[in-house]
């Protein structure tokens, strides 16, 4: 329970420590949505394979970049937390 909490407090937070990261996430979501929509009216069959990797994309992107893989174990994310301070 105490992790949930610690996740679900940064995640509270985040949108007002880091804006820009937020509206730019939501931004990028919405265009894969709008994407998908057009796609799906206009009978395209992929339009689900493009809703999934666009989404999937990013997170495989991090992994790629250098984001470890246990970033939700709780116990790594304290002791990175206790680092910073």
């Amino acid at each position: 329970m105490t992790g949930f909490l610690y996740f679900l407090g940064n995640t509270l937070r985040w949108p007002a420590l880091k804006p820009r990261e937020f509206l730019s996430l939501h931004a990028y979501l919405s265009i894969i949505y709008i994407i998908t929509f057009i796609l799906s009216k206009n009978n395209v069959n992929q339009s689900n394979l493009v809703f999934t990797l666009g989404i999937l994309a990013p997170l495989l992107i991090s992994i790629g970049q250098g984001l470890p893989i246990d970033c939700l174990d709780y116990k790594t994310a304290m002791i990175k937390e206790r680092e910073k301070e």
